[in-house]
């Protein structure tokens, strides 16, 4: 566990403590005495720190080029894992375009014992065509998490909670997938 959420716990078990003492010099919890008001302390979360993160975006030439944010990044990898795609889901700033072309929601992200991270987004309303579009649908996601979240090994997309053959029928997505550079210009 990280130090954050042992000091976290460390004030639960303290406030705790102070409850069950207090309650016992003021003769239990129906003790007769006077009344005692015990004020509950929780710990306020440290907002994670800004760190600059590469996103993803298809560029007109069919490539994916890097966009550079600055956000806040958690430490824990699920959460991690949640800002990247949610960063990209929300598009480019600049003169790139969404290379997932429907609105696509993040249903959620976790990670195996093996260290493949796993991220679910709705499944396309209609069906997808091209391998182009797969490539650089599928890209984007795996490779934009995996270069912000070292600690993984690889990634597998499930559409809307479930895991899929293909979208189009050119790329395997039953399986997780490592870091693929081969469409991505500029890194």
């Amino acid at each position: 566990m990280n130090r954050r959420v042992l000091l976290i716990l460390g004030g639960g078990v303290a406030a705790v403590a102070l409850i069950v003492v207090l309650l016992s010099l003021a003769g239990g919890p129906s003790g007769g005495g006077e009344e005692i008001i015990v004020a509950s302390v929780v710990a306020t979360p440290t907002p994670a720190p800004p760190q600059r993160i590469i996103l993803l975006f298809a560029g007109t030439d069919g490539m994916l080029y890097p966009e550079v944010r600055e956000v806040p990044l958690p430490a824990e990898i699920e959460a991690r894992m949640r800002v990247v795609v949610q960063e990209l889901l929300s598009g480019p700033t600049q003169g790139l375009r969404q290379p997932i072309p429907y609105k696509a929601e993040l249903g959620g992200v976790f990670v195996d014992i093996d260290g493949n991270g796993y991220v679910d987004l709705t499944a396309p309303p209609e069906p997808l065509h091209g391998s182009h579009t797969e490539l650089l649908l599928t890209y984007s996601v795996v490779d934009s998490v995996l270069l912000n979240c070292p600690d993984l090994a690889a990634v597998q997309l499930l559409f809307s909670g479930r895991e899929v053959d293909t979208l189009t029928g050119h790329l395997d997505l039953s399986r997780p997938l490592t870091l693929n550079k081969k469409f991505v210009a500029g890194l």
